[in-house]
C-alpha cells in the first residue's frame, strides 16, 4: 500500500468518526460502542501497517497502539461488572507494547524503554490492586519502575553509555524494599526476599569465579613445542 494509499484511508476513518460524532451530538441516534471500537480498531491497525511497512516510520507504533488499546477498552466496558473493571489493563499494557516496539525497532531509540516499562507496570500494578494490599501495589510499581532503568543500562549500548541509570534502578529498589519492610505484612515478605537474596549472591559468586578463571587463563603465556615461550 503507497504512501497515498495510507493518507485515504486514514482521511476516510477520520471522517468517519467525526460523522459518528455529528450523529450523537445531534442525538439522531445512539452509536453503539461497538462502531467506535470499530473505526478506533481499524485505525490502530492502519498505523500498525504503515510501522511495519515503512522502517523509517517507527512513531507509527504510538498511535497505532493507543487506538487498538481505547479500542479493547470500549468492548470491555460493555460488561461494567466484569471485564468492565480491568478496563484501564489493556490500554496502559499494549501502548506499553507500543513503546516497546519502538525500541526494538531501533536500539538507539532507547529512550522508549522507559515509557514501555512504567506503562506495562502500571498495567500490572492497576490489574492487581483490588487483590493485594496498597504497600505491596506501592512496591510493585517501584520494582518495576526500577527493573525498567536497569534495562535501559543493560540493553544493547548501555553498559558504556547508559550507566547513569543504574542510580534511578537503584534507589527505586531501595524504595521498593523499605515499602514492604515497614508494611505490616514484611515478616512474609521477608520469606520469599532471604531465598532471592542468596540465590543472587551465590549466582554472582559462580560468575565472579568463572570470570577470574577466564581473565588467568587469557593472560597466561602460549609454550611452544620446545618449550620456549612465544612471544
Amino acid at each position: 500500500m503507497k504512501r497515498l494509499s495510507v493518507q485515504i484511508v486514514l482521511g476516510v476513518l477520520v471522517l468517519v468518526a467525526g460523522a459518528l460524532l455529528l450523529i450523537q451530538a445531534t442525538a439522531v441516534a445512539t452509536v453503539p460502542p461497538l462502531i467506535w471500537a470499530g473505526v478506533l480498531l481499524a485505525g490502530g491497525a492502519t498505523f500498525w501497517f504503515v510501522f511495519f511497512a515503512d522502517r523509517p516510520s517507527w512513531w507509527a507504533a504510538i498511535p497505532g497502539a493507543a487506538l487498538i488499546g481505547a479500542a479493547i477498552t470500549m468492548v470491555m466496558e460493555l460488561d461494567p461488572a466484569g471485564l468492565g473493571q480491568w478496563r484501564e489493563v489493556p490500554m496502559l499494557a499494549v501502548l506499553g507494547v507500543g513503546f516497546a516496539a519502538v525500541y526494538l525497532r531501533d536500539d538507539e531509540r532507547w529512550w522508549a524503554v522507559i515509557p514501555a516499562g512504567t506503562l506495562i507496570t502500571l498495567s500490572v500494578v492497576t490489574g492487581l490492586a483490588e487483590a493485594i494490599s496498597a504497600s505491596v501495589v506501592g512496591a510493585t510499581f517501584l520494582f518495576g519502575a526500577a527493573v525498567t532503568f536497569a534495562l535501559v543500562a543493560l540493553l544493547p549500548g548501555g553498559a558504556n553509555r547508559r550507566w547513569w541509570a543504574w542510580i534511578p534502578a537503584g534507589v527505586l529498589a531501595a524504595g521498593a524494599i523499605i515499602v514492604l519492610f515497614t508494611a505490616a505484612e514484611w515478616f512474609t515478605v521477608l520469606t520469599y526476599v532471604w531465598p532471592v537474596v542468596v540465590i543472587i549472591a551465590g549466582g554472582v559468586l559462580i560468575w565472579n569465579a568463572v570470570h577470574t578463571h577466564r581473565q588467568r587463563t587469557r593472560e597466561l603465556p602460549v609454550v611452544r613445542a620446545d618449550n620456549s615461550p612465544h612471544d
